[in-house]
């Protein structure tokens, strides 16, 4: 009976430590590609604290957000699931001191004659490109390491 009291603790805090690395990763790895996601003083000291930060909130805050947006879910048959995720980065920028998403500009990329222009990113597109980039990392390293 202790042995799985004991058990279960351990894995808990194994699965804890692994999702934290991962939204560590997935910080750093934001803030070197999206312009508008800054870490300030861009340390790993407070990269590894908004990781922990993070790491809270998905596993805590999202599955309420789930919850209570159940509903609009079912009325948009999923397509909005997303939002949960976008919730959580805004809920995130305004618990954790050292982040920041803030409006862009794209100076647009050639290449081999295929042209993009650039273009102004407004703070909503940041935030939720910078939730898109911050889960797709998360779930790539879960699948890789499951």
């Amino acid at each position: 009976m202790i042995e799985d009291y004991i058990f279960d603790k351990i894995t808990a805090m194994k699965h804890f430590l692994k999702v934290w690395v991962f939204y560590v990763f997935s910080i750093w790895l934001t803030q070197q590609f999206i312009p508008g996601f800054v870490i300030s003083g861009r340390s790993w000291q407070a990269i590894f604290v908004s990781g922990f930060i993070l790491s809270l909130l998905m596993l805590i805050v999202k599955p309420i957000l789930k919850i209570l947006f159940i509903p609009i879910n079912f009325l948009t048959l999923g397509l909005l699931s997303w939002m949960v995720n976008v919730l959580v980065i805004y809920i995130f920028t305004l618990v954790a001191p050292a982040v920041s998403i803030t409006a862009w500009t794209f100076s647009g990329f050639t290449w081999a004659g295929f042209v993009i222009p650039g273009f102004y990113v407004s703070y909503l597109w940041s935030l939720i490109l910078s939730s898109i980039t911050i889960t797709s990392i998360v779930h790539i390293l879960e699948d890789v390491t499951e």
